[in-house]
């Protein structure tokens, strides 16, 4: 007997039932996404400790360059990669299969290379957005939000990727608003607590593997969050489509 998909890819979904089918991912297969997670954040993390003496959780004691560069790569190249190794497992479970982590993986990093030079391109947009007038840089977030889901699903170069972000994001500014917000105070949340933790800003082993953890988890929750919304946002554009 075929197993059932996981999850119904077809249909729009409101903003609270894209959390609750990330919830419900995780449930189902809570170590291919952590591990998928993890495989990126683990060597970022390490990198940060060997560069400035701490781990993730002292993120706020780097200086402005350090703080600066970290972001960055962060934002344009952890968050990517794993945004394009959770797409393509949440499209295998989508299809009823059972994913193999090797796949998934070999998977992801084939479309690395356009999927970064997308977010890159988006990241400096939405900074300069937010330098003109900081409005500018909300809409630029908002509008290129799946980017990165959709240079790892089309992967034919980062120009293509950010105009049909656009066009899926557009009419859905709130929607995605609404989402983003709240995944941003569910991360912060956790982080926070985390870094209540006594000891948690030293450099000890306890408190670096604390931060990898809370790094992974965080950086995770938000792909699978993304990934989920693209395929709401390209469901919302078919009905559309079949209604005009």
């Amino acid at each position: 007997m075929d197993p059932k998909p996981a999850i119904d890819l077809g249909r729009p979904r409101s903003v609270a039932d894209i959390l609750a089918s990330a919830l419900d991912l995780y449930q189902g297969f809570p170590w291919l996404f952590l591990i998928l997670a993890l495989g990126v954040v683990l060597p970022y993390d390490l990198i940060r400790l060997a560069v400035t003496g701490h781990g993730w959780l002292a993120s706020g004691k780097d200086n402005v360059g350090a703080s600066l560069v970290f972001g960055v790569v962060g934002f344009a190249l952890v968050g990517p990669l794993v945004s394009a190794l959770h797409i393509h497992a949440v499209v295998v479970i989508g299809d009823g299969q059972k994913p193999r982590m090797s796949a998934v993986a070999l998977q992801g990093l084939r479309v690395l290379p356009v999927v970064a030079a997308a977010q890159i391109v988006a990241t400096f947009g939405i900074a300069a957005g937010f330098l003109a007038l900081i409005i500018p840089g909300i809409l630029l977030l908002l509008r290129w939000a799946v980017v990165a889901q959709t240079a790892a699903m089309q992967p034919d170069g980062w120009l293509p990727a950010l105009r049909r972000s656009a066009e899926m994001t557009r009419g859905h500014y709130w929607h995605i608003f609404w989402l983003l917000l709240i995944v941003t105070v569910l991360n912060g949340g956790i982080a926070l607590a985390a870094r209540a933790v006594p000891g948690a800003g030293s450099s000890g082993a306890g408190a670096v593997a604390l931060g990898v953890a809370v790094n992974t988890i965080t950086v995770s929750f938000s792909a699978l969050t993304l990934a989920i919304l693209y395929f709401d946002l390209l469901a919302r554009r078919r009905a559309a489509t079949d209604l005009s």
